[in-house]
C-alpha cells in the first residue's frame, strides 16, 4: 500500500512540474505523410521488376511517372531519401540502415519463416546458370566453376553463409564441404590465380559475395562480381553477349528463369535460394503498415496518386 501511494504522489507530481513548466502546447507527432505518392521502380533488366510486376498483375501497366532506380541497393537508398516514396526491394535487404520500413502484404509479415511455410506470397528464387559446357576460358576454369556452384547450391557452409546474409536455404539439408570437395580434383592444385565471374541479379549480390569470400577462404580463387539485372545473367552466360566483355562464368536471376532463357545449356543451372520482395515506404512515412494486391496496383499504376487516397 506504501509504495502504491508513492507512485500516486509521484504521478501527481510529474504532472504538476509539467503543468507549470510549459508555457506553449505540445504539437503531436505527426503520423504520416500527405501529399503525391512518388513511386520508386527497377529498370526492365530487373527480376525483382519481373517478379514484382507479375505478382501484381501490373506488366505494361506501371506509371509513367515512376522513377527508376539502378539496383536493389539504390532503390533502398532512394526511398530511404524520400519521405514520399514508394518502392520495393529484397528481403536481404538492411530495412534500418537505409531508412525503410517494410510493409507487410495482406497482413503478413515478410519473413523466411513466412516464405518457407508459404503464408507470404511475394516469394520468388535467386536463380543461377553457368556457361555451357566446353564454352568457360579453359577446362580448368569450367572445373573450379564447378566446385563454387557444389560449393553454393550443396554445401553446409555455402548454405550457412547464404542464409547468414537473408538468403532462405534449408542449411541442414547441406553436404560438408570436406565430402564434397573430394568430388573436385581441380582443387588439389593452385587455384590461386584463377577468377570466377559472375553476374546477372543486383538482388542476389549480398548473399553471392558471401559464398564467393567464404570459397575463396578456403581455396584462394580470385572472383570478379560485375551484377547490372537479372536479364544479364542469361545474356553474359549463354547469350548475346557471352563472348563480349562482359561475359562471366556463372549468371543470376532474382526470378524464375524465362522459357526462352535456355538455361539447359548450361553446364549447371537451378535455385539456390529463396527470397522475399518486400514493399517499403521512407521509415518516417506512418500512413501504412500494410498493403493488398489491390492498393499495390492502384498506387503503382498510377490510378491512387496521393498519401491521403490510401486511408481508408
Amino acid at each position: 500500500m506504501k509504495s502504491f501511494r508513492l507512485l500516486i504522489i509521484a504521478l501527481i507530481f510529474g504532472l504538476t512540474l509539467a503543468a507549470c513548466t510549459s508555457s506553449t502546447p505540445v504539437e503531436p507527432e505527426a503520423t504520416g505523410v500527405t501529399g503525391t505518392i512518388n513511386v520508386y521502380t527497377r529498370d526492365a533488366s530487373s527480376g525483382t521488376r519481373g517478379a514484382f510486376e507479375e505478382f501484381i498483375e501490373l506488366e505494361d501497366k506501371l506509371t509513367v511517372s515512376a522513377i527508376e532506380v539502378t539496383g536493389n541497393g539504390d532503390m533502398a537508398v532512394k526511398v530511404g531519401e524520400d519521405l514520399n516514396g514508394i518502392g520495393y526491394v529484397s528481403l536481404t535487404t538492411d530495412f534500418a540502415a537505409n531508412g525503410v520500413t517494410p510493409l507487410t502484404y495482406k497482413g503478413v509479415v515478410a519473413s523466411e519463416e513466412n516464405v518457407i511455410n508459404g503464408t507470404y506470397e511475394l516469394a520468388r528464387p535467386f536463380e543461377m546458370v553457368t556457361r555451357a559446357s566446353g564454352d568457360f576460358a579453359s577446362p580448368e576454369q569450367e572445373q573450379l566453376v564447378l566446385a563454387f556452384v557444389d560449393f553454393l547450391l550443396n554445401s553446409v557452409e555455402g548454405r550457412e553463409v547464404v542464409f547468414a546474409e537473408g538468403g532462405i536455404v534449408d542449411v541442414e539439408a547441406g553436404t560438408p564441404w570436406d565430402t564434397l570437395k573430394a568430388n573436385h580434383a581441380i582443387l588439389n592444385q593452385d587455384v590461386s590465380t584463377f577468377v570466377i565471374k559472375t553476374g546477372g541479379s543486383t538482388s542476389v549480390e549480398k548473399t553471392l559475395k558471401a559464398a564467393l569470400e567464404a570459397f575463396q577462404a578456403l581455396t584462394n580463387v580470385q572472383f570478379e562480381m560485375n551484377h547490372t539485372g537479372s536479364s544479364d545473367g542469361f545474356k553474359r552466360t549463354l547469350g548475346a553477349e557471352k563472348d563480349s566483355a562482359n561475359g562471366v562464368d556463372v549468371g543470376f536471376a532474382s526470378r524464375y528463369f524465362k522459357s526462352e532463357e535456355t538455361v539447359n545449356l548450361g553446364a549447371a543451372t537451378g535455385p539456390y535460394a529463396m527470397d522475399a520482395i518486400v514493399v517499403v515506404v521512407n521509415d518516417e512515412n506512418t500512413v501504412l503498415s500494410d498493403a493488398s494486391k489491390e492498393l499495390i496496383f492502384n498506387i503503382f499504376s498510377g490510378s491512387v496518386t496521393t498519401w491521403e487516397e490510401t486511408v481508408e
